[in-house]
């Protein structure tokens, strides 16, 4: 509905009222601090008319169906946790809601995760009022395979998801996830040599396969490691036009892994690399993008005894290309804490701007122009208005567009806040 004759003006003392927002066609934020991953424009206005980011600064019109007074306010793009189960586990200890992991030993490479999504989980609301606007959801190795040892170090294919008002799969195979951490380790033997010979002898397979499909399908071929959809999920990979993404944390599995990309010419993605930084030079000549927790900095492992606090840090000295997700086991329930990993790491060095770019415009280049990562005129609005620093946890979101339409500033969780806070009121009189 338009309401060209009436202009409204909201001044912040608290949270903007989500009916008024959303029946703005255009909306004008004044004097808030813009980051994006080149730079901060101070007390800058922004201008969004109908989904679409149309002017900045100056340039702005100075009426809108909205206008906010953005002082002491911040602006960035919505927020991207690069590790997340979002949409595919609601609670974690019951199994019949848990569907990032398959016990199925004949589904490894070939599994999509994207078939699993739930786009009504109570987790995405809960999320995306925080400002987390995209995710990438995770699949894992299963836990009855690992225990019984003889399970493939494929987890199965990692799916980008955009968590709007109509939450969707974006993308159902931007990856192929392979799991060489010490878990994954323990389902082939407890033998590092044992994985690597695996992934190996499955990639080689994969290459035939590839080259010789017509034959193979008849039965024509050397006996496989994997099933033909897992080697028809890989086919993409071993051609280089879809990433391999690995989680290991150990320098030297890092290395070897890094090597094995060479050997096949294959697209890489680390992912986890607590050791990471050890080999930040040699990542970033490879140009291997890394996703890591900036704040994981406890040797909770033998393959992570390197853990330090300061290695977003290092990593972006090299010129390493960085992704963040957080906070370790609340990435997913509580993914938006995405941020506070990103401020953390910001304390310990890391430059602020390469953290911002980190979960917002580093994602949004590795897995597709369908994500915008910036804040910039011309594109469809994907952002958050912050009640102050973007890095400071006491900030709030304040606004939340994502793919252009406002976000009701609801959850399940604000709403028993809001019941039991009224029982309480009611008490209190």
């Amino acid at each position: 509905m338009k309401h060209a004759s009436m202009t409204k003006s909201v001044f912040f003392a608290s949270l903007l009222s989500a009916s008024m927002v959303c029946s703005a066609d255009s909306i004008l934020i004044r004097n808030a601090d813009i980051y994006n991953a080149t730079g901060m424009s101070a007390q800058t206005h922004l201008y969004i008319d109908n989904g679409v980011i149309r002017a900045l600064g100056d340039s702005a019109p100075t009426s809108a169906d909205m206008i906010i007074e953005g002082r002491g306010m911040s602006v960035t793009a919505g927020l991207f946790n690069a590790a997340t189960h979002i949409g595919t586990v609601e609670v974690g200890q019951i199994e019949q809601t848990v569907d990032f992991y398959s016990d199925n030993h004949a589904v490894t490479a070939s599994l999509k995760l994207a078939d699993a999504f739930n786009p009504r989980s109570t987790l995405i609301p809960h999320n995306r009022v925080h400002g987390l606007s995209h995710a990438i959801i995770m699949p894992e190795l299963g836990f009855n395979t690992m225990e019984s040892g003889s399970g493939s170090l494929f987890a199965g294919q990692v799916a980008l998801v955009q968590l709007g008002n109509q939450p969707k799969v974006i993308n159902d195979s931007v990856a192929v996830a392979v799991d060489y951490s010490e878990a994954g380790i323990s389902q082939v033997g407890n033998s590092r040599a044992a994985g690597l010979a695996q992934l190996r002898q499955a990639l080689t397979d994969a290459q035939h396969f590839a080259a010789n499909k017509a034959a193979a399908m008849a039965g024509n071929h050397p006996d496989y490691v994997l099933s033909y959809a897992d080697l028809e999920a890989l086919g993409p990979v071993v051609t280089g036009t879809k990433p391999l993404l690995v989680t290991t944390h150990r320098a030297s599995d890092i290395s070897n892994i890094l090597q094995l990309a060479a050997d096949y010419n294959l697209t890489l993605i680390l992912s986890g690399a607590t050791e990471a930084w050890m080999l930040a030079e040699q990542i970033a000549s490879a140009g291997v993008p890394v996703i890591i927790d900036p704040i994981n900095n406890l040797p909770i492992s033998y393959d992570s005894l390197g853990a330090r606090i300061d290695s977003a840090k290092l990593l972006a000295e090299a010129g390493v290309s960085m992704l963040f997700t957080g906070m370790d086991w609340h990435s997913t329930h509580n993914a938006y804490l995405v941020r506070q990993s990103a401020g953390n790491a910001v304390a310990n060095g890391l430059d602020k701007l390469a953290a911002i770019a980190a979960m917002t415009t580093n994602p949004a280049k590795l897995f597709g122009a369908q994500v915008s990562g910036t804040v910039t005129i011309g594109e469809v609005a994907d952002l958050v208005l912050w009640g102050g620093d973007p890095l400071e946890m006491t900030s709030e979101a304040k606004l939340v567009i994502i793919d252009g339409e406002v976000i009701p500033m609801q959850s399940r969780s604000l709403q028993l806040r809001d019941r039991y806070y009224k029982r309480l009121q009611a008490l209190q009189q």
